[in-house]
């Protein structure tokens, strides 16, 4: 973990540098002090890209990346217009409850994304925000499906936005549905999440070998090694709850002995090659504090949560039907 200056050092828990309630002060050496200023420079000033360039830039190396894939324009194009569609739900929410530095991004071979901080907002409306991409989706489908006659290229339109939001909506790696389960479920304990997560990686991977998809097979193979830095990232955030310490909601209010205990554990939770580098450490003092601060819904309305998720897919199952029936009239 590096070295802590022993003159005035609290005896630490569980040898993670975390200081019990009441400890006397923090110091670091030279080196570790200047790492700890740097880093939380780096989360009070983070460097962003502006939200114009980021969505145009990211839309045009997508469809390049497309192209070369042997995908048409015109189901290039299609396929954009959904997952904006698909994303503007997420958008709309994180705006609608109060997220900050809202940005809607592409990615090219896997989709899109929009990110977001959501400082102060309760648990609940998360787990809204989660849903409102591909919930929309499914509805529109199930209406057309549903109306007495329908052209081709909207049966085609149709059973394409209901295929991709229903995907999304199955509890695999990196999707809407093992989000919104993590969320109301399984982060509540962190053995859960990681089982959870590792059961999503190989589901993903064994999906990858089916399709013989490799944007799959990267996604689950990011996810498998990804499990023992969060298994340790986890085990610090339970360190510094069970330590006392009068942890801030706000990255950036991050300060004093509270920020160096927080800091020592990001250096603890990440690799030797990783822990001089100052946005892994950064990046991780940020994930290390949302796991120890992480609010869950209420178990009503995690049950809410959960039944909007199980009627969703059961409607995409009925568009489905719906839509298949116009293509045998």
């Amino acid at each position: 973990m590096g070295e802590v200056d022993a003159g005035g050092v609290g005896e630490t828990v569980g040898g993670a540098g975390v200081p019990p309630a009441g400890a006397p002060p923090i110091v670091l050496d030279a080196r570790l002090e200047q790492q700890f200023q740097d880093a939380l420079n780096r989360i009070r000033h983070p460097k962003r890209i502006s939200q114009g360039l980021l969505l145009v830039g990211s839309l045009v190396v997508f469809m390049v990346a497309q192209r070369s894939s042997s995908d048409s324009l015109r189901s290039v194009v299609v396929l954009i217009g959904i997952l904006l569609f698909h994303e503007l739900g997420h958008y709309a929410g994180m705006r609608l409850f109060g997220y900050r530095d809202v940005r809607m991004f592409f990615i090219p071979f896997f989709g899109a994304a929009v990110s977001g901080k959501k400082t102060g907002v309760e648990a609940w409306k998360d787990g809204v925000v989660t849903l409102l991409g591909p919930v929309p989706g499914i509805l529109v489908g199930f209406v057309l499906g549903a109306s007495p006659s329908l052209s081709p290229t909207l049966r085609e339109l149709a059973s394409s936005m209901v295929w991709l939001n229903a995907f999304n909506l199955l509890p695999l790696a990196g999707l809407d549905g093992a989000r919104l389960l993590q969320h109301v479920l399984f982060s509540r304990h962190r053995w859960l999440e990681l089982g959870f997560q590792g059961c999503a990686g190989l589901a993903a991977g064994a999906l990858a070998l089916a399709w013989q998809s490799i944007a799959l097979g990267v996604l689950a193979y990011l996810m498998i090694i990804i499990l023992p830095y969060r298994g340790r990232l986890l085990n610090g955030a339970r360190r510094l709850r069970g330590a006392g310490l009068a942890l801030p909601s706000e990255p950036a209010a991050l300060d004093g002995d509270v920020g160096r205990a927080v800091f020592l554990e990001a250096r603890k939770s990440l690799g030797a090659q990783a822990q001089n580098r100052i946005p892994n450490l950064a990046a991780s003092m940020e994930q290390l504090l949302d796991a120890a601060t992480v609010q869950h819904p209420s178990w009503g309305a995690s049950l809410l949560l959960g039944f909007a998720l199980l009627v969703s897919l059961v409607m995409a199952a009925a568009a489905f039907v719906l839509l298949s029936q116009h293509r045998a009239g």
